[in-house]
């Protein structure tokens, strides 16, 4: 019998990066970091492999296209964003997304589950989360913003 993964573990002990202004924020969910002072959240999504079934990197790169065009009708401020597994933790993936800002947990996680996302990284002035979308809960990480 196959052992079932703990998505939330290998989330939270994955590096992120999104790219605010000029700068690139680099952070993983577990440690402290240095973190910008935020008056708006920041919500880390793509549409690459949805609820973490792997797909070709061709379907990847459309599924994010198809989510840009959305992003940029709906209006919805946007910049690049990835994240990536850290050395040894498995299952190994990285996914390239991208960084909403100002958005509330339920706009997140209404925009994740269009893209069957299991969950998104979600930043706001005191804390780091998880945001699982389908529960459309927030799931608070070791990690708090300064």
């Amino acid at each position: 019998m196959e052992k079932e993964t703990d998505w939330l573990a290998v989330y939270q002990a994955s590096l992120y990066a999104c790219k605010i202004g000029q700068d690139w924020l680099r952070f993983s969910l577990d440690r402290e970091g240095d973190f910008p002072d935020l008056d708006y959240s920041l919500s880390l999504i793509s549409a690459w492999n949805p609820m973490s079934e792997d797909k070709p990197l061709p379907w990847n790169r459309a599924a994010n296209a198809h989510l840009l065009r959305q992003l940029v009708s709906e209006e919805i401020p946007w910049g690049p964003a990835w994240g990536s597994s850290l050395p040894g933790v498995q299952p190994s993936w990285k996914e390239h997304g991208f960084v909403l800002f100002g958005l509330t947990p339920t706009e997140a996680a209404s925009i994740g589950r269009q893209w069957g996302q299991r969950a998104l990284v979600f930043l706001d002035q005191s804390q780091a989360n998880l945001l699982l979308c389908a529960e459309n809960r927030l799931h608070p990480c070791g990690f708090r913003p300064r």
